[in-house]
C-alpha cells in the first residue's frame, strides 16, 4: 500500500523539522485548550488544567514532547472539534520530566507518556 495523496504523506512529517527548529515558543497552559504545538518540543509553565491540544497540522499524527515547568493536569472530557483533539488518559506533569504526548487519530484522543 502506497502513500498516494498529500495528506497521507504529510502524516508522516515531524512537527517542526529542519526549517521550524526543534524547540518552540514557550507555552503557557491555560484552562481547557493550549496554544498549537508548532514544534516537536515546547515548554509548558503554568498549573491549569489541559482539555484539548489543538493538533499541529491537519493530518498529524505522532508524537509532541513538552518540558513542564509547572505542575498542570491533562484531564479527560473536552470535546473534539476538527482542529483541538482532547486528551485519553488523566495525566499530572511532573516538573523537568519530559511529557511525551502522541496522537492517535483513530481514536482521535492524545495519550500520555505518565500519568503522574
Amino acid at each position: 500500500m502506497g502513500l498516494e495523496s498529500e495528506t497521507e504523506w504529510r502524516g508522516l512529517l515531524p512537527v517542526g523539522g529542519p526549517s521550524q527548529g526543534i524547540k518552540g515558543a514557550d507555552i503557557a497552559s491555560a484552562a481547557g485548550v493550549i496554544a498549537s504545538p508548532t514544534n516537536y518540543l515546547h515548554v509548558i509553565s503554568g498549573v491549569l488544567a489541559i482539555t484539548l491540544i489543538p493538533l499541529p497540522y491537519e493530518g498529524f499524527a505522532g508524537t509532541i514532547a513538552i518540558r513542564p515547568t509547572g505542575i498542570f493536569t491533562g484531564a479527560t472530557g473536552g470535546v473534539a472539534t476538527s482542529v483541538n483533539k482532547p486528551i485519553g488518559l488523566a495525566f499530572t506533569s511532573v516538573v523537568g520530566k519530559i511529557l511525551f504526548l502522541t496522537y492517535d487519530p483513530v481514536s482521535a484522543l492524545w495519550y500520555p507518556s505518565y500519568t503522574a
